[in-house]
C-alpha cells in the first residue's frame, strides 16, 4: 500500500531511440520512475514493520541462533542485528506518520540484514552435521554476492522499460503477502518433516527454506536505492515544497 508522495523532475529529456522522455539526469522513464519514487502509506507502516521484524525475522533466525547444537558464535553475530532491527520496528510502530521516509530504508536495510542472516544461519545448520571444510561458507556467500548482484541489475534493467499501468501497487504488497505465506508453510513442513525423516533431511529441507527466503527478502533491498532518490529528490526545494503540501 502506497501514498502517492510522487517526486516530479525540474526538466525532461527524451530518448532519441525509443522516444520516451526520461527523468532528468537518469536513464530511466519519466512515467516509471515518478511511480517508483513513492513513500509508503502510514496507516500501513505499523502492521508491516510488526509483520516483518517483530514476527518474521525473530522466528527465523531465534530458530538457528537457539537450536541444538547452541553455539555462541552464532548469537554473536546475530542477535546485535536483530535486537537493532526490533528497536527500530518499535520506533516505527510509535511514530509511523513522523517516519514514513524512514520506513523506506528500514525496508531496505531489513533486506540486507535478513538476507545475511539467513546465510550466516544456513552455515550452522551445514556445519552442525559434521562438516569441516571451509569451502562451503566460501562457495555460498560467492554465490549469494553473486545472486543478489544479478537481482538487482535485473530490478533496475526492469525500471528502464516503458511503464505498466496498474502494477506498481500490487508489487508493493506482494511480498508481505508471500513471506506471511512462506512463514505459515515452512513451519507446517518443518513440524511434519521431523516426525518422518531424518535429523539429515531435515537439515537439507531448512537449508532449502532459507534459501528460498534470501531471495524473497532481495525485493527488499531495492528499496535502499529507492530512499537514495527520495532523498536525493526531496533535497530539491521546488520538489520537497510540491511533496509536502500534498501530505495528509
Amino acid at each position: 500500500m502506497t501514498n502517492k508522495h510522487r517526486s516530479e523532475p525540474s526538466a525532461h529529456k527524451t530518448n532519441v531511440t525509443t522516444g520516451m522522455v526520461m527523468y532528468k539526469g537518469t536513464s530511466y522513464p519519466e512515467k516509471t520512475f515518478q511511480d517508483y519514487l513513492v513513500t509508503y502509506a502510514s496507516d500501513g507502516i505499523r502492521l508491516s514493520a510488526g509483520t516483518l521484524v517483530l514476527f518474521f525475522l525473530n522466528v527465523f533466525l531465534l530458530i538457528p541462533i537457539f537450536s541444538a547444537p547452541y553455539q555462541s558464535l552464532y548469537a554473536y553475530l546475530l542477535l546485535p542485528p536483530l535486537a537493532i532491527m526490533n528497536l527500530w520496528a518499535i520506533v516505527l510502530i510509535i511514530a509511523p506518520r513522523r517516519l514514513q521516509l524512514n520506513y523506506v530504508l528500514f525496508r531496505g536495510v531489513f533486506g540486507l540484514v535478513c538476507s545475511v542472516s539467513f546465510m550466516v544461519g544456513i552455515q550452522k545448520f551445514a556445519y552442525g552435521t559434521g562438516m569441516t571444510t571451509a569451502w562451503y561458507v566460501i562457495g555460498s556467500f560467492v554465490v549469494y554476492v553473486f545472486t543478489l548482484i544479478q537481482y538487482v541489475r535485473f530490478r533496475l534493467q526492469k525500471l528502464k522499460q516503458s511503464p505498466r499501468p496498474n502494477k506498481i501497487d500490487k508489487n508493493f504488497r506482494m511480498p508481505t503477502a508471500v513471506i506471511a505465506v512462506i512463514t505459515g508453510g515452512a513451519y507446517l513442513m518443518a513440524n511434519i518433516s521431523l516426525a518422518f525423516v531424518t535429523e539429515q533431511t531435515v537439515v537439507v529441507i531448512l537449508i532449502c527454506v532459507y534459501n528460498m527466503l534470501i531471495f524473497v527478502v532481495f525485493h527488499f533491498v531495492m528499496d535502499l536505492h529507492r530512499y537514495y532518490w527520495l532523498r536525493r529528490v526531496m533535497n530539491k526545494p521546488e520538489v520537497l515544497g510540491r511533496m509536502t503540501s500534498h501530505r495528509h
